[in-house]
């Protein structure tokens, strides 16, 4: 009788002992293929939280280069002052870095004062301070406001905090061209709607001092209308410009062509101090930014890169411990499935003492005898090693998930403290929306499910031979005497 055909007929015979083998090599088996795939997982989770977060650099006038500045034409022995004479950022400055592959957006802002107007000319009037009750002072520049220019107004963190909403309309984007946003006091005051013309006016009563006639007017569409959601700190001092009901939110690219217009008429040029940018990964911030240090077609002795990788340090953390307890949990996998193995098949191994010393008395050789061994653990071993697939692939997704959920939750707790929200707490900086991230789908794949069968399959070999080594060793004869 051949060694395959004596390995299947014991299995069969022995099938309660064949079932808490195959049991155990199951869940030996799924844990490794859980872990594995989860493993290979982790690298795209790893991913989706540093985009999540994010990480950005800006590109600003170094303001630490004595050569940028020049004294005034009335600095004295005994006063000292010098103006800024370098390069302001141009729009082809960014154009030049939005090529570098690895930066997803950028955020340019610019702000001013402005008098508004109709587009038939009649002056629009401000919403007043309530809390001050003398009229000069809320007469003082009645029809100026204060404009914010932003690439969106998605990345003022007023609207991204909530603190300001969108009520009607739509937030212009980055390829929004002489749009405007209003609050809804300022636009119920002076019927002003949706589509409406709004238009900037800067002269002598706003800026001190002469601008030709022709580069006084800027006309935008009123393209949205926002609520304030967040409590104010005004007071009986609070300008009416002050007031967030005042605010006008313009596309900058327009505001700034239109604020150079004017700077230009008197012999000036005015551009970004400060450009920021997102990187789609922030562990690729320093290729990126060696890229970009690389352009000839950038001013360096006017600019400076600043980095704010902040939140993708905070996440490093997490996204390793996440990581090794993946590999902790797939080693103690793998060494609790072999010593499990060992101590089981040690123990049968002893009830099979006497048919060892039986076969062996009767020629049959001891490499036939491991061999059988070894046969009925490897056909117990292949069947749980296949239901294994298809438990593995439900198991690795729970488990990758859950795993992912406790890095994120872990980061956004290191990373970010509630803090209460008004008009004065809030930090310039744009906001970026997160981008879009691969979805974590954890499952065993062909290239994890083949080192893993063989992985389990040396595994089985290694725990019949070491179970078997003491009794193979012995003399036929020693074995019956002994075990007789």
């Amino acid at each position: 009788m051949c060694v395959l055909k004596r390995a299947f007929l014991y299995v069969s015979r022995k099938w309660q002992q064949s079932l808490i083998l195959f049991l155990v090599l199951l869940v030996a088996s799924t844990s490794a293929l859980t872990g594995f795939a989860v493993l290979k997982a982790s690298d795209t989770a790893a991913v989706n939280l540093r985009r999540q977060f994010g990480g950005t650099f800006k590109l600003e006038i170094d303001t630490g280069n004595s050569a940028n500045y020049q004294k005034n034409a009335f600095t004295n022995d005994q006063y000292s002052a010098s103006y800024y004479s370098g390069d302001f950022i141009e729009y082809d400055d960014i154009d030049e870095i939005m090529k570098v592959p690895g930066i997803s957006e950028y955020s340019a802002s610019c702000e001013g004062v402005a008098n508004l107007k109709s587009g038939h000319g009649k002056y629009y009037d401000l919403v007043e301070n309530e809390q001050n009750h003398y009229t000069s002072f809320n007469s003082f520049n009645p029809h100026t406001a204060r404009i914010q220019g932003w690439t969106s107004p998605g990345q003022c963190p007023y609207f991204a905090g909530h603190f300001l909403e969108l009520a009607q309309g739509e937030l212009f984007t980055a390829d929004g061209s002489g749009q405007a946003v209003i609050s809804r006091e300022l636009a119920e005051l002076n019927h002003i709607q949706i589509g409406d013309e709004l238009t900037l006016e800067i002269n002598r009563d706003v800026v001190g001092f002469e601008i030709p006639v022709e580069k006084q007017l800027c006309a935008f569409e009123v393209t949205g209308i926002f609520d304030i959601c967040g409590e104010q700190q005004i007071n009986q001092f609070t300008l009416p410009r002050q007031m967030m009901q005042n605010w006008v939110f313009v596309d900058c690219r327009t505001l700034l062509s239109f604020m150079n217009g004017c700077a230009e008429s008197l012999g000036e040029h005015i551009g970004y101090e400060e450009v920021t940018f997102s990187v789609d990964d922030p562990a690729e911030m320093d290729s990126v930014i060696r890229s970009i240090q690389e352009k000839d077609a950038i001013n360096w002795d006017c600019f400076k890169i600043t980095i704010d990788n902040t939140d993708y340090q905070s996440a490093e953390h997490a996204l390793k411990s996440m990581d090794s307890g993946i590999r902790i949990m797939i080693f103690a996998i793998a060494a609790a499935g072999v010593g499990i193995l060992v101590l089981l098949l040690g123990i049968w191994t002893k009830f099979r003492i006497h048919e060892t010393g039986i076969l062996l008395s009767v020629g049959r050789g001891k490499g036939e005898i491991l061999a059988q061994r070894m046969v009925e653990s490897l056909l117990i071993a292949g069947l749980a090693i296949a239901v294994s697939w298809a438990c593995s692939g439900m198991a690795a997704n729970r488990v990758g998930n859950r795993l992912l959920a406790q890095a994120n939750a872990q980061i956004e707790e290191e990373a970010r403290e509630e803090t209460p929200v008004s008009a004065q707490s809030f930090d310039i900086a744009p906001v970026f929306s997160p981008p879009e991230v691969e979805e974590l789908t954890v499952a065993p794949s062909a290239d994890i499910f083949a080192p893993v069968c063989v992985l389990e399959l040396l595994a089985v070999l290694f725990s019949v031979g070491l179970a078997d080594l003491s009794i193979i060793k012995m003399k036929p004869k020693a074995i019956l005497n002994k075990y007789e």
